[in-house]
């Protein structure tokens, strides 16, 4: 499934309402509706990554983290 910005912000949204003390929230994308609950929001919480990383992706501005060697003595 193609996630886009609104997604993203309807994901925020719903984390904001479940800290804020909210029991359940729904959210809606694409042709499935979805009711989290706080006891679920590591899960949501993995899910607003997935969709941060490909809305990222596809604007151009996600990029993957790259490391420098560790050189040590004699190298």
């Amino acid at each position: 499934m193609a996630y886009t910005a609104t997604d993203l912000a309807n994901i925020d949204a719903a984390i904001r309402a479940i800290i804020a003390g909210t029991r359940t929230v729904s959210l809606t994308m694409g042709d499935k509706t979805i009711q989290y609950t706080a006891v679920k929001l590591p899960e949501l919480q993995a899910l607003r990554t997935e969709i941060a990383t490909e809305v990222g992706m596809a604007a151009g501005t996600y990029a993957p983290r790259t490391y420098a060697r560790q050189g040590g003595r004699g190298q």
